[in-house]
This record gives C-alpha cells, sequence and structure tokens, in this order.
C-alpha cells in the first residue's frame, strides 16, 4: 500500500477555516442553519461585495488597486435613480451602466495612460466620485435617493428558491474563474504583476488591458448598485464609505498577493464566505461592532499568516527539486 499525501494548498486551509467558523456559530446558535437564514441574511447581504471583489482581484494580480469601487456604485445609484425619476425605468438603467463604466473608464486612463500610481489615482477619484455624488443629491434638497422599478426587481425577484442576485453571483464567480485561470488573458494579467516593463517589451498591450480591466470594475460596480438599491430601498451619498476596504480584505484574505502576480479568483470567493459568515454570524450573536471589527481583523492575519506559510513551504520544495535535478 503506498501512502496518500494530500498537499496542502492555501485555498484549502483558508476552506477549514470557514467550515471552522461557521460549524462555531451554528453550534451556538443553531438558527444559523436554516436555509432561510443562510440564503436571505448570510449571502444575500455580501452579493454586491463580492461581485465587486471578483474585478478586483484581476486588478490586484497586475499589481493595481482601486479605492474608488464604494463610490462608483453609490454614484451609479443616485445618478440612475435621478434618470429614472426623469424618464423611466429604461433611463435609469441606461444612465447607471454608463456612468459605471465611464468612472472605470477615467480611472484606467490615469493609471495606464497618465502613467499614475493605482493608489493615487483611485484615491483620488474615490474623493471626486463621492464629492459628486454628495454635491448632487444635498443640491436636491435630499439626503437620500430612492429606487425604482428595475432596481426593485434586481433586489427582489427569487427564482428556484434564491434570490436573483445569487445566480447573478454563481454566473460571474464561473467567468471570472474561467477567465483568469483558463485563458490566456489570465496568463497575461499574472505576467503584468511579476513584471509590468517585461511585458510590454514582450509585445503586451499593458494599457489596452489596465484600462479594460478597470473599466471591467466600474461595469460590475453598476450591476451591483442595482441590486445595493433594490435591497435597501434609499441610498445615501456616504453609502459606500466602508465598502472599498470590505471588498479589498475579501480578495487579500483569499490569498492575492497586494504586491501583485499571485492570486486565485477561488480563493476570493471563499474569502467572500467568510466575510459574508464572520459579518452574519457575529450579528445574530449579538456581538458589538467593534468587537466584530476586531474578530475580522484577526481572521484576516490568521489568514495572511497561513498563506505565507504554505508559499514558504511551496518555494522551498521547487528550490529543492530544481537542486536534484542540475545535481
Amino acid at each position: 500500500m503506498k501512502n496518500i499525501k494530500v498537499k496542502l494548498t492555501f485555498n484549502m486551509a483558508l476552506l477549514l477555516i470557514w467550515i471552522v467558523i461557521f460549524a462555531g456559530i451554528a453550534i451556538v446558535t443553531p438558527a444559523f442553519l436554516t436555509p432561510d437564514y443562510i440564503i436571505n441574511v448570510l449571502l444575500k447581504n455580501i452579493i454586491e461585495i463580492g461581485m465587486v471583489a471578483l474585478p478586483m482581484t484581476l486588478i490586484i494580480i497586475t499589481g493595481g488597486i482601486d479605492l474608488s469601487v464604494g463610490n462608483i456604485l453609490v454614484l451609479c445609484c443616485v445618478l440612475g435613480s435621478m434618470a429614472a425619476s426623469a424618464g423611466g425605468n429604461w433611463m435609469g438603467l441606461l444612465v447607471t451602466i454608463i456612468v459605471g463604466l465611464l468612472c472605470g473608464l477615467f480611472n484606467g486612463l490615469m493609471i495606464a495612460k497618465a502613467r499614475i500610481s493605482a493608489m493615487v489615482a483611485t484615491l483620488a477619484t474615490m474623493y471626486l466620485y463621492l464629492g459628486i455624488a454628495r454635491g448632487i443629491s444635498m443640491g436636491l434638497q435630499k439626503k437620500c435617493v430612492y429606487t425604482y422599478d428595475f432596481a426593485n426587481f434586481m433586489g427582489n425577484t427569487v427564482i428556484l428558491g434564491l434570490p436573483l442576485q445569487i445566480w447573478i453571483y454563481f454566473i460571474l464567480a464561473i467567468l471570472f474563474t474561467v477567465l483568469l485561470g483558463m485563458t490566456s488573458f489570465g496568463r497575461k494579467l499574472y505576467a503584468i504583476g511579476m513584471n509590468h516593463n517585461a511585458c510590454q517589451y514582450a509585445g503586451i498591450d499593458t494599457d489596452k488591458i489596465l484600462i479594460g480591466l478597470y473599466t471591467l470594475c466600474g461595469l460590475i460596480c453598476a450591476l451591483g448598485s442595482f441590486i445595493w438599491m433594490g435591497r435597501f430601498t434609499s441610498v445615501k451619498y456616504d453609502a459606500g464609505t466602508n465598502f472599498n476596504l470590505k471588498v479589498i480584505t475579501i480578495v487579500v484574505l483569499g490569498g492575492t498577493s497586494i504586491s501583485g502576480g499571485i492570486g486565485d479568483m477561488r480563493g476570493t470567493i471563499i474569502g467572500t464566505l467568510i466575510i459574508a459568515t464572520l459579518n452574519s454570524g457575529l450579528t445574530v450573536l449579538n456581538i458589538p461592532i467593534d468587537v466584530q471589527t476586531v474578530v475580522e481583523g484577526t481572521v484576516l492575519i490568521i489568514a495572511l499568516i497561513a498563506n505565507a506559510i504554505v508559499t514558504r513551504r511551496s518555494q522551498k520544495k521547487r528550490i529543492i527539486k530544481v537542486r536534484s535535478v542540475s545535481s
């Protein structure tokens, strides 16, 4: 009988962390295990953040970042709601998508063409989009903008027992997983993250790819804004303040290196489950919000340590293999 060796990957370690967290909360609160709670609280409340985390993973793998995603989403809500009030559902739909695309495109152009650091560029646009949303909503003497029919449809429709937004997330998760892991485009993203200049010398149009990524991220923010508006029925201009950090937390928790070149879409999906479980689980346990933040930070640190350990072990094995072959 040959000994069966199980290779511990970071995704496996991350999955074990999620199982332990989920089981621990379920033991204390059995209601946590009910299908209604899992679908309508645990999963439904994380969908917008999880959706935006998918393109954010691609961006961070290239060595970039987008700090403006929360404010793009809210700006889409504000302008889309205004357009729907003036011209109906189709006008709201069209304006929302155009706003998301333009915001993402502007980010991409600043980073790719103006050669501004992604962090600096999107930090600036984060405040720009926040200021526009605030100015428009306050200028109309409204602190909130309100939902409309299409947003209600996106945020509250149920298909085969599951909310529509969960189906949308499943489809997007599959598409982004295939895009990153099974296409030449995905390999180019890793290459850009590892050595941007070398990719340019190799003939890869890095500017076009980066502009496309940030524009895609803006489009996903627009899609998320429909769901966000439908679920909450009204949105304030500052509703996306912490959205950016939650998205980045999920991506980093999933094992994507903030330095670029390393990442995996499956890790991002598991990271989304972990944050969703923590958010809903700690709330149902009546844990104060400040303690919840500490717990989330602790889990992130544990995941980062696990990632570092697994990465070092894999690197050592590669070095040993190379030495054995050369000798």
